[in-house]
């Protein structure tokens, strides 16, 4: 899944940024599960070495610098609202 994917899924398209902002601040999220347009890791030195071992040990399949999105592109249900909103009811 790609940076782009995880913030248009959470109804924030066009926020891929934010997204890599996000991962690194939260703790216990699986942040190596997320890399760059076309499977590309986007760290650099130790951090991308750390996220090619984990994806590596994970099962998931490189060709090249790439992870092979065609196998490992797992896509969410887009979000139909935005978090913290909920949808009025007419009970509100």
């Amino acid at each position: 899944m790609t940076y782009g994917q995880v913030a248009s899924a959470a109804g924030f398209p066009g926020a891929a940024r934010l997204t890599v902002r996000a991962l690194w601040s939260g703790v216990g999220l699986p942040w190596h599960r997320v890399v760059a347009a076309g499977g590309r890791i986007a760290l650099r030195g130790g951090d991308g070495e750390e996220q090619r071992l984990r994806l590596t040990l994970e099962g998931v399949a490189f060709q090249g610098r790439r992870v092979r999105m065609d196998l490992h592109n797992g896509v969410p249900r887009r979000r139909t609202t935005r978090p913290g909103r909920r949808k009025r009811t007419t009970n509100d």
